[in-house]
C-alpha cells in the first residue's frame, strides 16, 4: 500500500527549489532532465516576480563552505546513486503536471524506491551519523538531506533534523532545507506546518493545508530563506503544469 505519497510534496517543491536557486545562478541542476528543463523556462515565463525574489534571496546567502577531497568518496557515490534514482521515479510527476495514480505502476515504483532509500539511509545515519561535508562533499549531504525529506517516517525526521544543528552552523545544511525537513515532521505528527512548504494540487489549484500562524508564515519563510507564499504557489503552478489555475490559501 502506498504511504500518504498524495501529501508528501516538499521533495517536489525542493525540486523546484533547487531549479530555481539554479536559475538564480545561471546553472543547472545535478540530475535535470529535459521535464525539468522544461519547467525551469516556465518558471522564468509565468513567475518573473519569484525569479528575481529567488535572486535576491540567492544573492544573500553566506557563501558554501570550501569542502576538501571527501574523506568517504565510495559512501558519496552511493548517496548520489540514490538520490538520482529517487529523482528519475518522479520523473513522471513533471511530465504529467503533478497528476498521480497511486495505483500506477509510476506510483508503486516511486513507493519501492523510497522504501529501499529509507532503508539504507537508515543503515547510514545508525553507522555513521547524518553524512557531513567532509565525508561526502556538499553534493552527498545534499542528496542525504533530498533522501530524509521523501522518508516518510516522522522519527526518523526528528532524528535527522536533532543531528544536523551543526551542519546548519557550518552551512552544509540551509536553512530552507531544514523548513522543508520540519514541516514533513509536522505534518507527520498531525500538526500545522511552519513555512508551508507542503501542498497538494487540488482540481488545478495549489491548496495548502493548515499552517502555523498563517498571518506570519512569509516572515517565517524570508527568515529561512525562502520566497513569498504567493510567489512560491505560482512556482509550482509553472513547475507542474497548470499555468491558467489560481493559488488557494487555507
Amino acid at each position: 500500500m502506498l504511504c500518504n505519497v498524495m501529501n508528501r510534496s516538499s521533495g517536489l517543491a525542493l525540486l523546484a527549489l533547487t531549479l530555481l536557486s539554479a536559475a538564480a545562478m545561471g546553472q543547472t541542476t545535478p540530475y535535470q532532465s529535459a521535464a525539468a528543463a522544461a519547467a525551469g523556462t516556465r518558471m522564468d515565463a509565468m513567475c518573473p516576480d519569484a525569479m528575481r525574489e529567488a535572486e535576491e534571496l540567492q544573492a544573500r546567502r553566506k557563501p558554501t563552505p570550501l569542502v576538501a577531497k571527501p574523506t568517504r568518496p565510495a559512501l558519496r557515490e552511493n548517496l548520489l546513486r540514490m538520490a538520482k534514482l529517487d529523482q528519475d521515479a518522479r520523473a513522471f510527476l513533471l511530465a504529467s503536471g503533478w497528476h498521480l495514480d497511486t495505483e500506477s505502476p509510476e506510483a508503486h515504483w516511486m513507493q519501492t524506491v523510497d522504501t529501499a532509500n529509507l532503508k539504507r539511509l537508515k543503515h547510514i545515519v545508525d553507522q555513521d551519523g547524518f553524512p557531513t561535508a567532509a565525508m561526502v562533499g556538499l553534493d552527498g549531504v545534499d542528496a542525504a538531506w533530498l533522501l530524509a525529506i521523501h522518508a516518510n517516517n516522522g522519527d526518523f525526521q526528528q532524528k535527522v533534523l536533532m543531528l544536523t544543528a551543526e551542519h546548519v552552523r557550518r552551512g552544509e545544511v540551509s536553512a530552507d532545507q531544514v523548513a522543508m525537513l520540519t514541516d514533513d515532521w509536522l505534518t507527520a505528527r498531525g500538526r500545522p506546518q511552519r513555512y508551508a512548504t507542503n501542498f497538494d494540487m487540488r482540481d488545478g489549484k495549489v491548496t495548502f493545508g493548515p499552517i502555523e500562524d498563517v498571518a506570519n508564515v512569509d516572515r517565517r519563510r524570508r527568515a529561512a530563506g525562502l520566497g513569498t507564499l504567493a510567489n512560491y504557489a505560482c512556482l509550482m503552478r509553472a513547475m507542474y503544469g497548470t499555468p491558467d489555475a489560481g493559488a488557494a490559501r487555507p
